[in-house]
C-alpha cells in the first residue's frame, strides 16, 4: 500500500508537517537541487523526516559538568520547548506557547514555515543515505589505530550519531528547544584505557 502524506495540524492521524506540494516547492528554491528529491521515494521520506524530527532529539553529546570532574558526564538530550497543541495530536507540532525567529507568537493550529524547510531539508538529506542507523564506528568504539605516523583512537569522546544535521537544526530558532541533562555516565562505561 502506497503512503499517502496526511499534513493536517494536530490531527490524530497526521504523520508529516507539510504536503509533498510544500517540499517540492521548498526544493525548487533550494541551491543545488538535491538530485535524489526528483526520483521516487520522497513522500516515504517526509514521513520518516517526520518520524526523526519527533523521536530524533536524542541524546547528542556529553556534557562535562566543572564541578564533576573528569570522571562524570552526562549526556544532554534536546527537547521540544512548549506544549502540544491537543491530548490526540499524533505529531510533536502544533505547539503551545512557541515563538518564530522574530519573538512573534505562533498559533497553536499552525505548522511554522521553518519547521516545514528542516522537515524537507532532512528529508533530502535522508534519500542521500539512512541517517538513523547505528555509526559503525561509534558502535564498535575504535580506541587506537596506528599506521605508520597516522594514529586513530575513539570511545572517549561520548560521540553519538548525528541524526539529524547541524543545517536541518539551523533553520529552527533555539528557543523551540530545551536541552534537557540527564542519565550520569561514568568514564568507566566508555573502557578508556
Amino acid at each position: 500500500m502506497p503512503v499517502t502524506i496526511n499534513a493536517t495540524p494536530a490531527d490524530p492521524n497526521a504523520n508529516s508537517y507539510e504536503t509533498h506540494d510544500e517540499a517540492n516547492a521548498y526544493f525548487e528554491s533550494r541551491l543545488p537541487i538535491v538530485p535524489p528529491w526528483l526520483a521516487s521515494g520522497e513522500v516515504a521520506a517526509l514521513v520518516m523526516a517526520t518520524r526523526v524530527l519527533d523521536a530524533g532529539l536524542r541524546p547528542q553529546r556529553l556534557f562535562v559538568p566543572a564541578s564533576a570532574g573528569h570522571d562524570a558526564y552526562y549526556r544532554v538530550r534536546r527537547t521540544w520547548s512548549g506544549l502540544p497543541a491537543t491530548t490526540t495530536q499524533r505529531l510533536a507540532w502544533p505547539r503551545v506557547g512557541m515563538k518564530d525567529q522574530n519573538g512573534n507568537a505562533i498559533p497553536d493550529t499552525v505548522i511554522p514555515y521553518a519547521l516545514k524547510e528542516a522537515q524537507s531539508e532532512l528529508a533530502g538529506q535522508l534519500l542521500k543515505g539512512d541517517r538513523t542507523l547505528d555509526n559503525d564506528i561509534i558502535v564498535q568504539g575504535i580506541t587506537s589505530l596506528r599506521a605508520g605516523p597516522v594514529s586513530l583512537s575513539f570511545k572517549d569522546s561520548g560521540l553519538f550519531a548525528q541524526v539529524i544535521p547541524d543545517a536541518v537544526w539551523d533553520l529552527m530558532p533555539p528557543s523551540w528547544f530545551i536541552n534537557e541533562y540527564f542519565e550520569p555516565v561514568y568514564r568507566a562505561e566508555f573502557d578508556v584505557v
